[in-house]
Order: structure tokens, then C-alpha cells, then sequence
């Protein structure tokens, strides 16, 4: 791979060569789903799953163990291209912010909103953030209904060699640092989104905000943010809970690509309760300085049993945490129901848009 020389989302840019290669690797693969298609016939409904839902979460999975982390960070756009596509479908604002560091983020609505939702999108640590991610931001609404601004990281996407933990984190402290002292934005105006990998870098950053990562520059700052969504957050690294076994014919994900997703983010780095906040101190989560916390699973997830374990110990530290576990949903479902065309009712998709609306009505920029 050739190493890009300027500071962007991704490390590496495939030559020619490599890109013949990674696009007959992906035709193979979607080669092989159609056979699986064909031979599964109208008749198959594993799991309760509608014929179009088995064959679109097995593509899912095929692609995760087919591809690699460079692969699909060629094959699809960058978070910025994302947005700005975003931004003219939907007629909004769009604008760069640009931090010392090299890190950039889109700022998607008004720059006198007086909300700000700061999104951390999923895909492992190492895919660009999809349109669906950029929805979540506006509560899967649109746009234009709430006096509300988003802002997306373009965080570095981690591969076998490039991008590894605590980098993402360093991000995500410097964004917030220049919403609060650059751009004046309230504490108790900014509310944070993750799902997945997003969700895990929320956990970090609101940990680190209290009690800061020593690889991390610290950030002070006076009063609490306002909220705080997790959707499907990846807490471990760890692949031992029984849900992984039970689930792995209802979910998107597969244990052997979260593995992956994990050595590539973590390289060498040890454990620790940022990296994993399951291993923070009970006493660290009674010093968050974010008000209300919502958390959104679904029932049918690979990461289940560990999401309910972390809840339960994130619950007894913050009194205002609501956790909601959804049957018959899979990982961040909200979002694939979308993206993978099944658009069917989705009872957390409905939760977050009254949660938003509860929440984003208010505020003050200044």
C-alpha cells in the first residue's frame, strides 16, 4: 500500500494494481452470497428473518471476513464526502473545521444553532461514517425540524499499521475542546451521539473528561453537557459472552471481525478503562459530567451480554441513565434497517426521535 503523505481519514491508498485486486475480492464475494441466496430459496426464514433480511445480513457478515480494514476504507467514501452529500439532499449548511492537530469534522446546520449534537460514528474503528450515521445526528429526522447543528468527526480509521488507540481519543478531546473554547458553545448545549465503535469513543471521552487518560491531553472545562445517546455500544474487547455464540445467526456482525476490528484499533496497547471502559473503577462513573444518558440495544446483538453487564454498573454510578434492550433488533438496527433497504417498523429508531425531541428544544449558543 502507498502511505498518503498529507493527514487524512484513512493511512493508505491503493495503487492500480491493488484495486484490481480488492474489487475482484469483492466479486467474489458477492458471487458466492448470490449462491447462498440461491440456495436458500423463499423457503429459508432463520431466526424469524424475512428472506431479504437473512440474505442481507449474511452480505454483511461476508464482507466483514472477506475484506480488509484498507479494503473498505478504499472501497467507500470519506466521512467529509458523506456529509457534504448529506448536507445538499437535505439543503443545509455545510462547513470544514479544521484543528491544529490535522483532525477535521463537518459542522452540519447553522453555526447559530442553538444545539449542537457531536456524532461518533461506528464501523469498528476502521470504516468511514455511512449517511445513516449522519441521520443519527438529527435524530433520524429531518433536519430542518430542530434548531440544531451536528458535528461529525472524521476520526483516523485504524488498519494493521496506522491509526491505533489512544489516537481516536486524542480526536475526539480536541473537537470537543474547540466546540467549548473556540466556537463558545455551552456545555449544557452539546449532546453526544455514538453507535458502536462511536459509542465506545463516547465512553472514553466522558471517562477522560473526569479522570484523564495519561496519553491524553487533559480538557477543563465548567459545567456538564447536556446529554448522551449510546447506541449498541461496543464496551469490551473481549468475544467470550454466551451472546456471541447464541447470536451470531440474528446479528450483522461476526465475533472473528470484531477480533480484527480490536487488534487493528489496539495494536500493542494493554487494556485499560478507557480502551475498555467495562474495566473502569465503579467510582469513576459517578462523576460524569454529562447529564442524561439513553442507551439503545438490540436484543438479538453479538455484544448483548455485555452491554447489559456495563449498563448495569454504569446505572449505579449515574442515576440518569435510561437503557432500553429492543427484541427482535439487531446491531445499531435503527441504522441497517436503513442502510440494508428492510425499512420495517424499528422501535428504537422511534425511541431516539422522541428522545431527541425531548431534548434538542432547548439551548443556548453564545
Amino acid at each position: 500500500m502507498t502511505v498518503r503523505v498529507d493527514v487524512g481519514e484513512h493511512a493508505y491508498s491503493a495503487t492500480l494494481w491493488e484495486w484490481m485486486v480488492l474489487l475482484s475480492k469483492a466479486t467474489a464475494i458477492t458471487f458466492r452470497l448470490l449462491l447462498k441466496a440461491a440456495k436458500a430459496g423463499r423457503r429459508d426464514r432463520k431466526n424469524g428473518l424475512t428472506f431479504h433480511q437473512y440474505i442481507a445480513y449474511q452480505g454483511m457478515r461476508d464482507y466483514q471476513c472477506g475484506l480488509n480494514a484498507v479494503a473498505i476504507q478504499n472501497l467507500l467514501p470519506s466521512t467529509s464526502k458523506t456529509c457534504e452529500g448529506f448536507a445538499r439532499r437535505h439543503r443545509i449548511a455545510n462547513s470544514t473545521i479544521r484543528l491544529p492537530c490535522g483532525t477535521t469534522a463537518q459542522w452540519l446546520g447553522p453555526r447559530n444553532a442553538r444545539k449542537v449534537v457531536v456524532l461518533f460514528h461506528g464501523g469498528g474503528y476502521m470504516s468511514p461514517a455511512l449517511g445513516e450515521h449522519v441521520s443519527l445526528a438529527f435524530g433520524m429526522t429531518d433536519p430542518s425540524r430542530r434548531d440544531a447543528a451536528a458535528v461529525i468527526l472524521s476520526y483516523n480509521l485504524a488498519c494493521e499499521s496506522a491509526n491505533r488507540y489512544p489516537r481516536q481519543l486524542q480526536q475526539a478531546v480536541a473537537l470537543l475542546g474547540h466546540l467549548l473554547h473556540v466556537e463558545k458553545v455551552l456545555p449544557s448545549s452539546i449532546t453526544l451521539i455514538g453507535d458502536s465503535a462511536g459509542a465506545h469513543l463516547l465512553l472514553s471521552l466522558v471517562l477522560h473528561l473526569s479522570h484523564p487518560n495519561p496519553l491524553v491531553a487533559p480538557l477543563k472545562f465548567a459545567g456538564r453537557l447536556s446529554g448522551a445517546v449510546l447506541i449498541s455500544p461496543w464496551v469490551t474487547m473481549d468475544t467470550s459472552a454466551a451472546s456471541m455464540q447464541f447470536n451470531k445467526d440474528k446479528d450483522v456482525l461476526t465475533a472473528s471481525s470484531l477480533e480484527y476490528w480490536a487488534r487493528n484499533f489496539l495494536g500493542d496497547a494493554d487494556y485499560d478503562s478507557w480502551n475498555n471502559p467495562t474495566m473502569a473503577p465503579e467510582e469513576w462513573w459517578r462523576d460524569l459530567l454529562v447529564d442524561d444518558v439513553l442507551i439503545l440495544y438490540g436484543h438479538d446483538e453479538l455484544l448483548r451480554d455485555d452491554t447489559l453487564v456495563f449498563c448495569e454498573r454504569l446505572r449505579a454510578g449515574h442515576a440518569k441513565t435510561t437503557v432500553l434492550d429492543f427484541p427482535g433488533e439487531a446491531h445499531v438496527h435503527m441504522l441497517m434497517n436503513r442502510f440494508l433497504r428492510i425499512n420495517k417498523p424499528c422501535k428504537s429508531a422511534e425511541t431516539l426521535v422522541n428522545w431527541m425531541d425531548n431534548h434538542l428544544g432547548d439551548g443556548d449558543h453564545v
